[in-house]
């Protein structure tokens, strides 16, 4: 009996009316949004059309700070640090459109030629290992890989028809992009006003949020800065590593690893793949050392290097970061591919904090 009573005043304690009512309002919510979606989408979507260029033009100040303070700290006035990063942005920027561009163009149908030429390799070698001499599920694997190659492929030579379009496209790209380069240079001027205004809301909220707000600006400003870091390293160390080997597309494959690091794990292992598989075409030993140079600076890169610029506050666990990059891609598509990372490392800050805040008010409460 004094368990069948336990039971009923669980029930009555832990399913009371006003419980079961907050439930099924909780759900009336989500039922309402669910319902409503493509006008509130909708909004959200005009809305974010507005205000994506100074949002952009945010995170370009919010990137380029750091450097900005650098100089000011050795000495080199504001006046002279931000046109001096604009100039060497826009030049960098001139360099990829005007040699890398090209050359990744030129070169993008001999790229897909040699995957496909690496895909049907590997189905050979299957092939010739079976005794049935017959891959299997690899043979329909590489077909269909190598049908698909082969579309994208055909769309190269057409271009030039679609050209009226991207050009369109391009325009509208550019006058955003201008917008938001704008908007970063005026930002990157009154920085510090921007900083206090934040501190100042954010303060006028709680002090505990002014807080958090600030420890998530330093975990950002440390992620931000050590990424960057690592894609120059990745860039110039696989560049050399692939032209080391031979492989025709150096440059490209040195500059996709380096990118690749946006999205944690899952970036650089395809980056790897796609190496291999155009290196396959290679003799057999420099495609065996190339295997092996990967698998080790793989894990140089991931156990030395990367702990090493990364702060112990910055660093994201393998699970975490495939987790975090999967959500953002299923929520927000891309672009919640590429803010993944950084939106976790914002939330964790968060869930911290009121971590540290509950267990200081049970000491408080135990104390009493």
């Amino acid at each position: 009996m004094k368990l069948v009573d336990k039971i009923n005043d669980t029930i009555y304690r832990d399913f009371s009316l006003m419980k079961l009512i907050k439930i099924i309002l909780v759900m009336g919510i989500v039922w309402l949004f669910q319902a409503t979606s493509g006008i509130w989408l909708g909004i959200l979507n005009t809305i974010w059309s507005v205000i994506a260029p100074f949002a952009i033009g945010f995170v370009i100040a919010y990137i380029l700070r750091g450097p900005i303070r650098f100089g000011e700290e050795h000495g080199i006035s504001r006046k002279i640090m931000i046109p001096l990063m604009y100039i060497l942005i826009a030049l960098f920027v001139f360099w990829l459109i005007y040699s890398l561009v090209p050359m990744i163009v030129n070169r993008a149908g001999d790229f897909i030629t040699s995957i496909i030429n690496s895909m049907q390799w590997l189905q050979d070698k299957a092939s010739s290992m079976s005794s049935s001499g017959s891959g299997g599920w690899l043979d329909s694997f590489v077909n269909e890989g190598v049908d698909a190659l082969t579309a994208v492929k055909k769309l190269i030579p057409n271009l030039s028809d679609s050209l009226p379009h991207i050009l369109t496209t391009a325009m509208s790209v550019l006058a955003n992009a201008v917008i938001a380069i704008v908007a970063s240079i005026f930002m990157c001027f009154s920085w510090e006003k921007i900083r206090t205004g934040v501190a100042k809301v954010s303060y006028r909220v709680s002090k505990r949020c002014n807080e958090i707000v600030f420890a998530i600006n330093e975990e950002e400003s440390l992620y931000i800065r050590s990424l960057l870091i690592l894609i120059l390293l990745h860039f110039i160390e696989y560049s050399l590593l692939y032209l080391l080997v031979g492989h025709q597309d150096w440059l490209i494959m040195g500059l996709i690893t380096g990118l690749a690091l946006i999205v944690p794990y899952i970036g650089p292992t395809i980056a790897n793949v796609i190496g291999i598989f155009t290196a396959l075409s290679l003799p057999t030993g420099n495609v065996i050392f190339l295997v092996i140079a990967i698998v080790v600076m793989s894990s140089t890169d991931e156990y030395v290097l990367a702990p090493f610029v990364h702060s112990h506050n910055t660093h994201v666990t393998p699970l975490w970061a495939i987790f975090s990059v999967f959500a953002g891609g299923v929520l927000f598509g891309s672009v919640g591919v590429i803010i993944a990372i950084p939106v976790f490392l914002a939330l964790r800050v968060i869930i911290i904090r009121f971590h540290e805040d509950h267990e200081a008010q049970e000491k408080l409460e135990n104390q009493k």
